[in-house]
């Protein structure tokens, strides 16, 4: 026993010494499990405190619902643009003949009235040039007259001659018919048809003369000659009838076509000269005529009037300048504006013919103009990359001070008006509720409860509407709901 007690010793100092390693150890492990749930506790508490938190939060907030009263008021619908004056009309005005400017009687600026003198020009032309130039326009239209005359006479000229020659080439037909139809043929050709004859008794003579030709040297008593030349004589008869058959048949149809055309021409000429003949006869005495009146307003000296009242615009010439027959003058009406305007082409449902329009001229800020859309361009055009429609607006000018002209180019501010209504009864766009197929409808607060009304809307924009039926001012419409949070803790 006491052999062992060193190795005993040793065994129980090995068990002290894995026994501390053992409560070490054991200890550490706790220390981290203590840790890991006192975050598990930390959380969880964390977790509870905001769900507490926003379940209190949501209790304390609530939907709030928006309403708006429906009032009387003015509405008006427009669309708004720029514009400027422009002429009511204008002319380019010429002289019809090259020549020397002499006289110019007005300036930029003038008013005119019909009629007035405005320049003279000195023409290329004398007097006796003009005079010369009458005298043979006179001449061709007496000519033309003359011919004209003329055909009627050569219409019944030929219609007499034609009548002879109806006569001459039906009895020529008479006598060609009554010779075909008594010529006699011989049998071998009954039947036959001109050509056909001819051409078969062609064919027999050509055969017989052939077969005739060896003996034609014999003596004359040879019986085989005799034959042969009673056969060829024979044949030559019966080409010869077919040849004078033809004659016949050939006169017979020249006297048949010469009287056609005699019968048209007298159809032609019965009535008097050819529908052909008389177009082209007034035709020559139109043109005469319209070169006599040419001739006639040619003068040494023009004058240049003014075609209607007016204002000169413009003037591109001096006196003593040679002038052509272009444009140098432009006279225009400027007594009644009419200005251009410019609308995006947004607006395009906002402007009619017939709108009424509110201007503000720049250079006039304190008075508001009022016209009339007269024409719409139905093309869209683009300025700074912008597309816009254009209009034109007649200004009413009993507003305008008497003998009062606004400058062309003068600019404005418009306002064409689309829609105005008085005393409507109007609420916010935001209350209106689209049904479909044109149908529209409110929320109205009845004890305090929103239930839904169907309206007949009349103008409308971007932010208001007019409700013509099924609504009162007064009456509150619901437009929406929006969240609010109570001030409470």
């Amino acid at each position: 026993m006491s052999k062992n007690k060193p190795f005993s010793k040793i065994i129980t100092l090995f068990s002290k010494n894995e026994y501390k390693i053992f409560k070490f150890t054991l200890k550490k492990q706790l220390f981290w499990v203590l840790i890991v749930v006192l975050f598990i506790v930390a959380g969880g508490a964390t977790y509870y405190y905001y769900t507490l938190t926003a379940d209190k939060k949501a209790a304390e907030e609530e939907s709030t619902l928006q309403t708006a009263v429906a009032y009387n008021g003015e509405m008006v619908v427009m669309a708004s643009g720029t514009g400027s004056v422009i002429a009511a009309s204008e002319i380019d005005m010429a002289f019809e003949y090259d020549g020397t400017l002499t006289e110019l009687s007005v300036y930029v600026g003038d008013k005119v009235k019909k009629g007035d003198s405005l320049a003279k020009l000195q023409t290329e032309y004398t007097e006796e040039e003009i005079q010369a130039e009458i005298a043979s326009a006179e001449l061709a239209v007496t000519q033309a007259q003359n011919s004209l005359e003329s055909l009627y006479v050569t219409a019944e000229a030929n219609k007499t001659s034609a009548l002879n020659d109806i006569s001459t080439y039906a009895e020529e037909v008479r006598d060609a018919q009554y010779d075909v139809d008594n010529y006699l043929m011989p049998s071998s050709l009954q039947g036959m048809d001109p050509i056909e004859a001819l051409d078969y008794t062609k064919e027999q003579l050509d055969e017989a003369r052939e077969a005739f030709e060896p003996y034609k040297f014999d003596e004359q008593n040879n019986s085989t000659r005799r034959a042969l030349l009673e056969l060829y004589n024979q044949a030559q008869s019966n080409y010869n009838s077919a040849v004078s058959r033809l004659q016949y048949q050939y006169i017979l149809e020249v006297a048949e076509a010469n009287l056609e055309k005699a019968r048209t021409e007298y159809e032609a000429y019965k009535d008097g000269p050819t529908e052909t003949e008389l177009a082209e006869a007034d035709q020559q005495i139109a043109s005469a005529e319209a070169d006599l009146a040419s001739a006639k307003k040619m003068e040494s000296v023009v004058e240049l009037v003014a075609p209607w009242d007016g204002t000169v615009t413009a003037i591109s010439a001096d006196v003593g300048e040679y002038l052509g027959t272009t444009s140098f003058l432009t006279l225009a009406d400027l007594d009644n504006p009419v200005l251009e305007v410019s609308l995006d082409e947004s607006d395009m449902e906002l402007v009619a013919l017939g709108y009424t329009a509110e201007i503000v001229f720049d250079a006039l800020p304190d008075v508001v103009y009022t016209g009339t859309v007269t024409t719409i361009d139905p093309s869209v055009t683009t300025q700074s990359n912008v597309n816009t429609i254009t209009a034109l607006v007649k200004l009413d000018k009993t507003q305008l001070a008497e003998d009062t002209t606004l400058p062309i180019g003068l600019s404005a501010a418009v306002d064409i008006i689309a829609g105005q209504a008085e005393n409507a009864v109007l609420i916010t766009l935001d209350a209106l509720r689209d049904l479909g197929d044109g149908e529209y409808a409110v929320f109205v607060l009845e004890n305090d409860e929103p239930v839904l009304r169907t309206v007949t809307v009349g103008l409308m924009d971007a932010t208001m509407v007019q409700i013509t039926s099924g609504l009162q001012a007064g009456e509150i419409v619901t437009t929406g709901t929006m969240q609010t949070t109570s001030s409470g803790n």
